[in-house]
């Protein structure tokens, strides 16, 4: 379930934000190795982006659709000039030497600082969000 707090900001934003085809979007999350009952499935069937934080941080990029990069586009880059383990999902570029990864396997989301990759890669950085629901509040900058 996408909390309340953050469909109420989604709700004042310009734009078409709601997603029109959501049985198109439900294949590339499913081709993404991800459940589209979870908190990441149930936001991107319900909405597409990009979409602009309230904060000074990076473009949370939509899963599918006209846009370039999307998740997909994104996070084969990543696996390619990182080598971020499959688990995880590119959610913003790696424009500002970093960027939000989704883990597939905990559904957390990492802040990675492109100078703290081997760290990472060993597996010694944990989530900064423990779902992506958390990360969606913060990313909003939607108050708890």
């Amino acid at each position: 379930m996408i909390p309340s707090k953050v469909e109420t900001y989604l709700a004042t934003v310009s734009g078409d934000v709601i997603r029109t085809n959501p049985k198109s979007t439900e294949r590339v999350i499913r081709s993404l190795g991800v459940d589209p009952s979870s908190e990441l499935g149930a936001f991107y069937l319900k909405y597409q982006g990009s979409f602009i934080s309230p904060r000074p941080v990076a473009e949370l990029l939509d899963i599918e659709g006209p846009a370039i990069p999307a998740i997909p586009d994104q996070t084969d880059y990543v696996r390619d000039r990182y080598h971020i383990p499959d688990q995880y999902l590119a959610l913003t570029s790696d424009e500002s030497e970093g960027m939000y990864l989704y883990g597939k396997d905990d559904e957390a989301v990492y802040d990675l600082d492109i100078g703290a990759l081997d760290d990472f890669l060993e597996g010694n950085m944990p989530a900064r969000w423990a779902t992506f629901n958390d990360f969606l509040v913060w990313y909003f900058d939607v108050a708890p």
